[in-house]
């Protein structure tokens, strides 16, 4: 019986080697290929950017900066008036319109007075079967639009002007204006993969780019942004809230595997690297290979989380070893009581389980070169080489510095 069970066995671990050998074949021969097809696709992505360069060029130095209007792609720009570039007077609406021309897009403008407003406008332009949405704004109304494109055909372009820009960080939008212009000019396209809560919720706040939470995120950092707008009245219960809450037990499932227990008052699960004020919660997390990142912050208290948190503002890596990192594209969250849950900067009904997905590629953007991309698009960094300055409009009157996150308006990401 026993060397019938032993044959069994082999014959069984023999096929499955010989099945392996196969399947590995495939894969070395499919990786070759993408190879091969990426190298070039990178290289057109190149000449292509050096070509628009060049055309803006000419465009800027003649008959003011306005190349004739069925030359220019049409395309909806949602821009925020309240955010910090336009509050501080760095950036105006002119400006905008004027290098998107240059850059040879004419813009159909749209005003935005509210999230609201910005996905009822991302909404109408997925009706209209608008071809290209571009928003010029923060985190927040870029967040509220890609809430309407999410599965759409319609191409989401970025022009940073908010006060994190923590999703343009992580595509390698440029953060000057002319060079943003000039990337969105260019057009190389990703597919971006979108994070979804599955809640009974509306959608928009379903969805996340950066990062959903259960635990003390969705305390701590109302809490903060309250504190930036003055809102001091309504501390005192965040924080008394937040030092209420200790670590306590979780339960993690990631993929249908076995459950994982840890003790965290936190569980943050990213689709991007960077979330708040330039925290870089997950420096391994890409937007468009299909997972996501997930952080539990094993027995750290108030303090330890406040101060790991700071530690990694502004982009710095931090290697901490309580903080267990995991990735998947589905994850199930159960605590012992309902905790707090955020989903980006939207607050959701406390849960005591939560479950998240990714939807791979459900969202077309015009990328960079950008930490949060396993495929960047290299076009701008080689024109930036190719160029020492970028082409301006005649209505421009100087170059538009970087938004300084220290003195942007926190009224609107």
């Amino acid at each position: 019986m026993a060397s019938k069970k032993d044959s069994r066995l082999r014959a069984a671990l023999k096929s499955a080697r010989s099945k392996r050998k196969k399947l590995a074949k495939k894969l070395e021969a499919a990786q070759a290929k993408l190879v091969k097809r990426t190298i070039k696709l990178r290289a057109l992505e190149s000449k292509i950017a050096h070509l628009e360069h060049a055309h803006a060029a000419v465009a800027a130095s003649s008959d003011q900066g306005r190349p004739p209007s069925s030359d220019l792609r049409p395309a909806t720009l949602i821009f925020n008036p309240k955010c910090g570039a336009v509050s501080k007077g760095k950036v105006s609406l002119d400006e905008v319109t004027a290098l998107l021309r240059v850059h040879g897009i004419q813009a159909n403008i749209k005003i935005r007075t509210s999230g609201k407003v910005a996905r009822k406008l991302a909404k109408e332009a997925v009706a209209a079967k608008e071809d290209l949405v571009i928003v010029a704004g923060g985190d927040s109304t870029i967040e509220d639009v890609a809430s309407q494109l999410v599965g759409t055909t319609v191409t989401l372009g970025i022009l940073p002007i908010g006060t994190m820009n923590n999703v343009a960080r992580s595509l390698g939008i440029p953060l000057e204006l002319k060079e943003a212009c000039a990337l969105l000019g260019a057009g190389s396209t990703r597919n971006i993969d979108v994070g979804h809560i599955l809640l009974d919720e509306k959608p928009e706040r379903k969805y996340f780019l950066e990062t959903a939470g259960l635990g003390v995120t969705a305390i701590a950092f109302p809490a903060g942004q309250a504190a930036r707008k003055g809102q001091f009245n309504i501390l005192p219960h965040a924080l008394r809230k937040l030092l209420d809450d200790k670590p306590g037990p979780v339960q993690l499932v990631l993929d249908d595997g076995e459950p994982i227990l840890a003790t965290s008052q936190l569980v943050t699960v990213s689709n991007a690297p960077l979330m708040g004020m330039n925290f870089l919660i997950a420096p391994a997390a890409k937007m468009d290979d299909g997972l996501l990142d997930i952080a539990v912050y094993e027995s750290m208290g108030k303090t330890n989380l406040l101060e790991y948190f700071m530690a990694t503002r502004d982009g710095r890596r931090v290697d901490e070893p309580r903080v267990k990192l995991y990735r998947a594209s589905k994850v199930r969250i159960q605590s012992k009581s309902a905790q707090p849950v955020q989903s980006d900067k939207a607050e959701l009904a406390p849960q005591q389980v939560l479950e998240i997905e990714v939807i791979p590629g459900a969202l077309r953007m015009v990328v960079g070169n950008g930490i949060g991309l396993s495929s960047p698009v290299d076009a701008m960094q080689s024109l930036q080489q190719a160029a020492a300055s970028p082409p301006s409009p005649a209505t421009d009157n100087g170059s538009i510095e970087p938004v300084e996150l220290e003195d942007a308006n926190p009224n609107e990401a």
